[in-house]
C-alpha cells in the first residue's frame, strides 16, 4: 500500500516523547485518540534466544551490522491497549512511527505491518509471536522524507477488534521475508509508536413518543389515538461521547402494512438529547393506523432505529353536546340565586368517543370536566354569580378532537346579599354591614377566610351588623349568604385587603374639603391599625423619619405648622410592643399660602427686564376663599384695588424707574379682614428705550433706502450720548441727548429682512447703561416668482399654457407688470386677499425664455424688475372635447376625438400609446396638427402618451396626457 507521510506539526507528535494526547473537538461532535505503546520488544538473528522486551534504545528492523561486524537482522514489536475503542464506530486510524536512520534513504524500500499475538516474556528470533493478519505494506525512502515517519491505515482492522471486544493489539514491524538479509534495507526506527484516531460513540435511542399526550407509545394493538392534525413526535437519546452538540433525531411513519409509503424527516434539536418533529396526521386517511419511529443523530452517526409506536387517526369530530339543568333551565325566566349553586349536566349527544368536556364563561373554553366513561354525561356544580349567565361547552373524543361549541344562557335572580366591609386593622375589631333584597330573609352567614360559617339572625328590616376581627395582613376571603329558614336564597364573596396601616386623621389638613395654611397651627391623629401599638414614626414629604409615643389606647396626636406651601405626603407607620413595624400609611394635603401670588411674563423676580416707560402686566392669585379684591403698590405710589375674577387678578404697570422696584400686593376677604402682604421686586433695566413709528419693533416696515425715525429714550436721569451700531453697518455712532434726555436719529436702511439696532447711553462721567437691543424688519420689494417651469428642465412646448405666481411684500402695490422675452408690458391687478396673483402666459418660443416681472403702487411708483428665466420644451398639446384633461367624462365604448398640435416647428406625425399599450403614428397637417378617435374600452383613469417626429426623424419632447372615463 502508499505509504502516509505526515509532518510533524500535522501529527501532533512530540519526538521522542513518546507520549500523544486524547482532545476533543466540540464543533466536529467527535474525539482524536492518540494512543502510545503499552509495551515493546525486538528480536535479533545473531542471539537467536535472547529476549529483548522493554529495552533502552531504538528498534531495529531488517538487516544491520555490529561494530564488530556481524551481521543482524530484526523485528520490532509494540502492543498498544485498545479498551477504550470498546462500542466506538471509528472514522479514521493510522499506526505511526518515526525513523531514526535509514541504510538506503535513495531507493523506495517496503516496510510490513502484521498484526500478531501478545508479546511475552519468551519472545525471541526463535519463539515469536504469531502471525495474525498483514495489515499493510508501506514504502520508505525514496521520493519520501528519509529518515520520515511511516504511516499505515489500520481502521478496518482497530473497528474489527473494538466490535470483538478485544483490550490490546499487538503489530509487527518488519521488512519483508526477501529483502530482510539485504543490509541495504535496514532500518532503525523510534520506540515511539502511536495509534491516531477519530473515533465517535454512536447514540443510543433511550425513549420515543408522542408530546401530547405526554411520551404517549402505544402498541400496533390497541394504537393512540390521534386527530387530523399535526402532532410532535418526540425522541430522547443518550451519548457516552460529552461533547457531542449536534443531536438530532431522525424520524419515520407508514401506513402500518403499507412499509412503501414510508417517509422519513429530520426533526430539530430542543436541547441537550431531545428532538421533535411534527407529523400532519390528516394525510392519513380516517381509521389508519400508522406507525412511527425514530433513531438519534449525533451529527456523524446513527443509533438504530427505536421499536415502533402505533397510533389510529380519527379524522372525525364528536357532536356538539346538549346541554341542561334543572336548577337552571334555560326557559328565559330567572331561576335560583346569585351564590346557590346548581348541577349542569353535560351529554355526549350519541358521540360514543367523548372522554371529556372543556367549559367556560362567555365563550371561553378553558376548565375541563371528565366524562366517567366514554360517551357518558358529565355533571358540574356551577354557582352563579350574576343575573345572566352564559356557559360554553364543548365535547372532546380520545384523539382530542373537540365539537362545536354549545351555549347554554340561562338567567339567574338577584338575591345576593349585599355587605360592605369596614376594615379595623388586624387583630382589632372591623365590621360587616349585612343587607339583602329578598324579602322573607330570616338569617346570615358569614365566614371569613377558612373559619367555619357564623349564623347570625336578620333584623326586621332584613340587615344585620356583625363585629369581625382579622387575624392578618393581606388578601382575606370574605364569604356572606342569606337564608330563609334553611334554604340558602343568595351568596356574595368579596376579597378584602386588610392592611396594619395606622389611620391617619385631621380636622385642620383634610383635602379637598380643608387645605392648611402657611404658619397656621393644626394637628393629626394617629390611631392603630393593629393590637400593641406603642409608637408611630412619620416624616413629611422626603424627611427622615421622627418617632412619637402612642398613648394606652393606642392613639398620637401630632401637632404641626407648615412653613410652605405645597402638596404634601405624610408618611406614617406604627410600632408594636414587639418590635413589628407596620406597613406605611400615606396621607395627602394641601397647603397654602394666605399670602397672594405675583408674577409677571414681562419684569421677571430675577435679572433686569423692560426699561423705564415700557408696560408690564403683573398676575395676582390666591389659593385662598372668600376674596373681595386685591390691594397693590408700585414702589412708594398710592395703594390701588383690582377686583378679582375666580380669585385672579391682572394689571398693567409702566416703571418709572431703573433698578430695583417694589410692587406690594395684599388680599381683602369677603369678612374685611387682610392678607399678610406680598413683596414682589423686580429689576427694571436703565437700557434706552427704543421707539420708532417708521420701523416698529419686531414687525415689518419700510424698505431699503426708505429712511426711518428712531427716537432714544433715557433709562436713567444722567444721560448725556447714545451710542449706536446698526447691525450690518458695524460702525458705532454716537448722538448727543437733549435736555429732556431723548435724542432722534434717521437711519436708512440698505437690506432687506431682519435688522438690530443696538443702543446704549452714555452719563457725563461715562457710565454706560444696559444694552438695548431693538429688532425690526425691512420688507423686500423684489417680485418673487414660482412656477413649475425652471431655468433647468424644458416643460410643454409651443401653445402650452404656464403659470406664474409672483408675490411682493411691498403691501402698497396693487398692480403686477410682465412682458416675456422683452416684448410688450402687460398689466395685471393684484389679487385681493391672496399673498399669490397667477399670471398665465402662452409659450411662443422653444428653448431658453425670460419672464419679467415688477410691482406698482397707486402712486406710480414701481419696485425693482424681477427677471425669471425658464426653459420651454418642444411636447405636443394633446386636447378633446369628449375627453377633457383630469375630468370624468364619457363612458366604455364612448369614442373620443383627440387633436394634437405641434410643440415646436417641422411635425410631420405624432405617436401614441395608451397606458403603455402599442403605439400607433398619425400623420400631421401642413399647420402640424392631427386628428385621431380612441374608444376606451375600460373606466378609471387612463394615460395617454404623445410625441412628435419631424421630416428628418427628429422626435419631439413627450406629453403625457391624462383623462378619467366615466363607468356609467
Amino acid at each position: 500500500m502508499r505509504a502516509r507521510r505526515l509532518l510533524a506539526a500535522s501529527l501532533g507528535i512530540v519526538l521522542g516523547a513518546g507520549l500523544f494526547s486524547v482532545t476533543a473537538s466540540p464543533a466536529q461532535a467527535y474525539e482524536h485518540w492518540d494512543v502510545s505503546k503499552s509495551n515493546w520488544a525486538y528480536t535479533d538473528s545473531h542471539l537467536p534466544n535472547k529476549s529483548f522486551v522493554n529495552p533502552s534504545g531504538d528498534a531495529p528492523i531488517g538487516a544491520w551490522a555490529d561494530a564488530g561486524g556481524n551481521k543482524h537482522k530484526s523485528r520490532s514489536y509494540f502492543t498498544f491497549d485498545i479498551s477504550r475503542f470498546r462500542g466506538a464506530v471509528i472514522h479514521k486510524a493510522d499506526l505511526v512511527i518515526a525513523e531514526r536512520s535509514a541504510a538506503d534513504c535513495a531507493s523506495a524500500q517496503p516496510v510490513e505491518l502484521w498484526r500478531t499475538d501478545p508479546i511475552k516474556a519468551t519472545t525471541s528470533w526463535e519463539s515469536t509471536p504469531r502471525h495474525r493478519e498483514l495489515l499493510g505494506t508501506v514504502q520508505a525512502g525514496g521520493e519520501a522524507t528519509c529518515p520520515g515517519y511511516l504511516v499505515w491505515d489500520i481502521m478496518p482492522a482497530l473497528q474489527k477488534l473494538a466490535n470483538q471486544d478485544e483490550r490490546t493489539l499487538t503489530v509487527e514491524i518488519r521488512v519483508p521475508h526477501g529483502d530482510e538479509g539485504k543490509l541495504s534495507h535496514g532500518r532503525k526506527l523510534k520506540p515511539f509508536p502511536a495509534l491516531r484516531s477519530v473515533a465517535n460513540h454512536a447514540p443510543t435511542v433511550a425513549q420515543i413518543g408522542l408530546e401530547f399526550p405526554s411520551w404517549s407509545c402505544a402498541s400496533k394493538e390497541n394504537p393512540q389515538p390521534v386527530g387530523a392534525r399535526y402532532y410532535s413526535l418526540m425522541v430522547r437519546g443518550d451519548d457516552a461521547d460529552p461533547h457531542d452538540h449536534n443531536f438530532n433525531g431522525q424520524f419515520a411513519a407508514w401506513p402500518v402494512g403499507q412499509e412503501d409509503q414510508r417517509s422519513e424527516r429530520f426533526g430539530s434539536d430542543y436541547g441537550g438529547t431531545l428532538a421533535k418533529v411534527g407529523w400532519d396526521m390528516s394525510q392519513y386517511s380516517h381509521g389508519t393506523v400508522v406507525a412511527w419511529t425514530a433513531r438519534a443523530y449525533d451529527g456523524h452517526d446513527y443509533s438504530e432505529w427505536a421499536e415502533p409506536c402505533y397510533v389510529k387517526v380519527d379524522a372525525q369530530r364528536p357532536a356538539a353536546p346538549v346541554v341542561t339543568s334543572a336548577k337552571y333551565p334555560d326557559d328565559g325566566e330567572p331561576h335560583g340565586g346569585a351564590g346557590v349553586p346548581g348541577t349542569i349536566t353535560f351529554k355526549a349527544n350519541g358521540s360514543p368517543d367523548v372522554v371529556g368536556y372543556y367549559w367556560g364563561r362567555f365563550g371561553d373554553t378553558y376548565n375541563y370536566v371528565p366524562a366517567p366513561a366514554p360517551g357518558a354525561d358529565a355533571t358540574l356544580e356551577y354557582t352563579p354569580t350574576s343575573f345572566f349567565e352564559s356557559l360554553s361547552v364543548r365535547s372532546v373524543d380520545s384523539a382530542s378532537n373537540s365539537s362545536e361549541v354549545t351555549e347554554y344562557q340561562f338567567f339567574v335572580r338577584s338575591t345576593a346579599p349585599g355587605v360592605r366591609v369596614t376594615v379595623g386593622g388586624v387583630g382589632l375589631p372591623s365590621q360587616l354591614a349585612i343587607s339583602n333584597s329578598v324579602e322573607g330573609v330570616t338569617e346570615f352567614g358569614y365566614k371569613v377566610g377558612d373559619a367555619a360559617e357564623v349564623r347570625v339572625p336578620a333584623d326586621a328590616d332584613g340587615t344585620t351588623d356583625v363585629s369581625v376581627v382579622f387575624a392578618q395582613t393581606g388578601l382575606t376571603k370574605v364569604q356572606v349568604r342569606s337564608y330563609v329558614g334553611t334554604e340558602l336564597v343568595g351568596a356574595y364573596t368579596e376579597d378584602v385587603w386588610v392592611r396594619d396601616t395606622p389611620f391617619v386623621e385631621s380636622a385642620d389638613f383634610a383635602f379637598p374639603d380643608h387645605d392648611g395654611v402657611v404658619d397656621r397651627p393644626g394637628s393629626f391623629t394617629f390611631r392603630p391599625g393593629r393590637t400593641g401599638v406603642v409608637a408611630y414614626e412619620y416624616a413629611f414629604l422626603y424627611d427622615g423619619m421622627q418617632r412619637i409615643d402612642a398613648a394606652a389606647d393606642g392613639t398620637a396626636v401630632l401637632r404641626w405648622t407648615p412653613t410652605e406651601p405645597n402638596w404634601y405626603t405624610l408618611n406614617v407607620r406604627s410600632i408594636s410592643a414587639d418590635g413589628t413595624v407596620s406597613e406605611v400609611q400615606q396621607y395627602e394635603f394641601s397647603v397654602i399660602d394666605i399670602k397672594p401670588t405675583v408674577y409677571s411674563s414681562t419684569y421677571y423676580e430675577y435679572g433686569a427686564w423692560g426699561g423705564v416707560g415700557i408696560p408690564g402686566e403683573f398676575n395676582f392669585d390666591t389659593a385662598m376663599p372668600d376674596v373681595d379684591a386685591f390691594l397693590y403698590r408700585l414702589n412708594d405710589g398710592p395703594e390701588q384695588i383690582v377686583d378679582p375674577e375666580y380669585n385672579w387678578g391682572r394689571v398693567t404697570l409702566t416703571p418709572e424707574r431703573a433698578g430695583s422696584n417694589t410692587l406690594t400686593v395684599r388680599t381683602r376677604f369677603l369678612d374685611g379682614s387682610f392678607s399678610p402682604s406680598r413683596t414682589y421686586t423686580f429689576e427694571v433695566s436703565d437700557a434706552p428705550v427704543v421707539t420708532s413709528s417708521d420701523y416698529p419693533e419686531n414687525d415689518d416696515a419700510g424698505q431699503p433706502g426708505q429712511p426711518g425715525r428712531f427716537t432714544f429714550n433715557p433709562g436713567r436721569s444722567d444721560v448725556a450720548e447714545y451710542r449706536y451700531v446698526l447691525e450690518y453697518s458695524g460702525e458705532e455712532q454716537v448722538v448727543a441727548a437733549g435736555a429732556d434726555g431723548k435724542a432722534t436719529i434717521e437711519i436708512t436702511p440698505t437690506h432687506p429682512g431682519y435688522t438690530l439696532l443696538t443702543v446704549t447711553s452714555r452719563a457725563a462721567d461715562g457710565t454706560a447703561s444696559a444694552e438695548r437691543r431693538y429688532y425690526f424688519r425691512v420688507r423686500d420689494p423684489r417680485v418673487n416668482v414660482y412656477s413649475a417651469y425652471d431655468e433647468y428642465t424644458p416643460r410643454g412646448g409651443i401653445g402650452a399654457i404656464g403659470r406664474f405666481s409672483v408675490y411682493t411684500e411691498i403691501s402698497e402695490v396693487t398692480t403686477f407688470e410682465y412682458q416675456v422675452n422683452g416684448g410688450a408690458w402687460q398689466s395685471l391687478p393684484k389679487t385681493p386677499d391672496s399673498s399669490m396673483t397667477d399670471i398665465s402666459v402662452t409659450m411662443d418660443r422653444n428653448g431658453a425664455n425670460v419672464f419679467s416681472v415688477r410691482g406698482r403702487t397707486a402712486a406710480g411708483e414701481y419696485t425693482p424688475q424681477t427677471d425669471y428665466p425658464f426653459l420651454v420644451g418642444t411636447a405636443p398639446l394633446v386636447s378633446s372635447s369628449t375627453y377633457p384633461a383630469n375630468q370624468w367624462s364619457g363612458g366604455v365604448g364612448v369614442p373620443g376625438e383627440f387633436t394634437f398640435t405641434q410643440g415646436s416647428p417641422g411635425v410631420v406625425e405624432f405617436e401614441y400609446m395608451v397606458d403603455g399599450g402599442q403605439p400607433v403614428m398619425v400623420a400631421a397637417n401642413a399647420a402640424g396638427v392631427a386628428t385621431t378617435t380612441y374608444t376606451p374600452t375600460s373606466a378609471s383613469s387612463h394615460t395617454m402618451r404623445v410625441r412628435g417626429r419631424t421630416a428628418d426623424g427628429v422626435w419631439t419632447d413627450p406629453t403625457n396626457y391624462y383623462f378619467l372615463v366615466d363607468f356609467s
